[in-house]
C-alpha cells in the first residue's frame, strides 16, 4: 500500500509542476514539463526518509 503511495504522489508532483506554469503563464514550455519530471523523479528515487549519503 505504502509503495503505491509513494509512487502516485511522484506522479502528482510530475504534473502540478507544468500545471501551475500552465495555470500562472497561460501556456506551458518544455523546461516547466522537464522540472516537474525531474523533481518527481527525486522525489520517487528518495523518498520521504531524504538522502542516503
Amino acid at each position: 500500500m505504502l509503495p503505491i503511495l509513494h509512487r502516485s504522489i511522484s506522479v502528482v508532483i510530475a504534473v502540478a509542476v507544468p500545471a501551475a506554469a500552465f495555470m500562472a503563464n497561460g501556456s506551458v514550455a518544455l523546461e516547466f514539463i522537464v522540472l516537474g519530471a525531474a523533481i518527481g523523479f527525486a522525489y520517487w528515487y528518495w523518498g520521504p526518509k531524504g538522502t542516503l549519503l
